[in-house]
């Protein structure tokens, strides 16, 4: 099974104080690293918009290495540890629904069919990862998937690696977006109020307690946020922030 860069899992939480996060979305991206308090808020200290050349590729080895080397000679110290978001068309999302026994592999080989279906790329040249939602009582599951090419994570791994960098996932750039929306404090509509070396993350947000319909309401108007604020100059460095934040997460 071709699993989706899960390689952050080895990370220490707790001690980890600084963490970059690198966002290659559309025809720009951007590259932010955070640091943690003592007061349990996250923090940014280096963020940077990157805007790529007609033709060139995000994913590039040359450019990723060009500008992750750039960003090290500014801040120096010890191998920094990356997490790499994408976006579309370079990662796939969707989901299943059905009956899962979770003594069994034969879902998991459905969710790789899914995805090289879906990047029409036989199986074994794509990655993937999942999360499974119960439905109810029973074996009743939806499936959450989303992969990309195995190239496109050996290219961003070898930008990074001549960097002199550390990778330690891959991840599609909507789930960064949104652990940053749920971390901000002041939420998202500060996010036109701040400069984004200004923006503050709590290291563990806080969950509020709501009704079904409250709960519902909720996720509309946050999901028509997060939205708008991807389509701001803003958004690509939110991708990073999230990003970043799953060295905490």
């Amino acid at each position: 099974m071709q699993i989706w860069q899960r390689l952050w899992e080895n990370w220490r939480v707790r001690s980890v104080r600084q963490s970059w996060g690198l966002a290659l979305t559309g025809r720009s991206g951007a590259l932010v690293g955070l640091s943690r308090d003592p007061r349990g808020l996250v923090q940014v200290h280096v963020s940077t918009v990157l805007v790529i050349s007609p033709g060139a590729s995000l994913v590039d080895p040359y450019w990723v290495t060009q500008t992750l080397q750039e960003a090290g000679r500014s801040v120096g110290g010890q191998t920094h540890s990356l997490v790499v978001g994408l976006d579309t068309p370079d990662v796939v999302m969707g989901s299943l629904m059905g009956a899962v026994d979770a003594t069994s592999n034969d879902w998991v080989a459905e969710v790789q069919l899914e995805v090289s279906q879906a990047l029409h790329l036989p199986p074994d040249e794509v990655n993937f990862d999942f999360e499974v939602d119960a439905l109810g009582t029973g074996l009743v599951r939806q499936i959450h998937w989303a992969g990309c090419a195995r190239s496109k994570v050996a290219a961003v791994q070898k930008g990074v690696n001549d960097a002199g960098w550390r990778l330690s996932s891959v991840e599609p750039a909507m789930h960064g977006a949104k652990r940053a929306a749920k971390a901000l404090v002041g939420g998202l509509p500060s996010l036109i109020q701040q400069a984004p070396q200004d923006w503050q993350f709590r290291w563990h947000p806080i969950d509020e307690h709501l009704s079904l319909d409250q709960e519902g309401m909720a996720m509309v108007r946050e999901a028509g946020l997060l939205q708008e604020a991807l389509a701001s100059p803003a958004g690509p460095r939110l991708v990073a922030c999230g990003l970043a934040l799953k060295a905490w997460s």
